[in-house]
């Protein structure tokens, strides 16, 4: 998991939301983008208000990128650039729960390992 994540970074959305700005970056006015999902332009400019107050839901929000010949991708990344190990290791230091589901993912050929292996404690 921490190889997919390694190149992302955080994103400001813009100060309009992310419907509206990409609706006019491609240069289509609400109707043309109403059109494509049957609706009317003002349900779109709900649609825009909703994201840009955090109030739309995905389903809605995908429909609304689909329109607009996008993919909606929503993904969780740990904050301060940190890896999913050091998220983990926060929260069970010992990483047992980590540790088991690679283990799990080996024996099907699966394994992501992004998992440094434990450390033994030094005699």
């Amino acid at each position: 998991m921490d190889s997919v994540t390694a190149g992302l970074r955080p994103v400001s959305r813009p100060v309009h939301g992310w419907l509206r700005s990409v609706r006019q970056a491609l240069g289509l006015s609400r109707a043309a983008v109403a059109g494509r999902l049957k609706l009317t332009p003002q349900a779109i400019q709900g649609y825009e208000k909703a994201e840009k107050d955090d109030v739309i839901t995905l389903a809605t929000l995908r429909r609304a990128a689909a329109a607009l010949d996008c993919d909606l991708v929503v993904v969780l990344v740990p904050k301060g650039g940190r890896t999913f190990t050091a998220l983990a290791a926060t929260h069970d230091p010992a990483q047992a729960h980590l540790r088991a589901t690679e283990h799990s993912m080996a024996l099907e050929d699966q394994a992501s390992g992004d998992l440094a292996p434990p450390q033994r404690p030094v005699s």
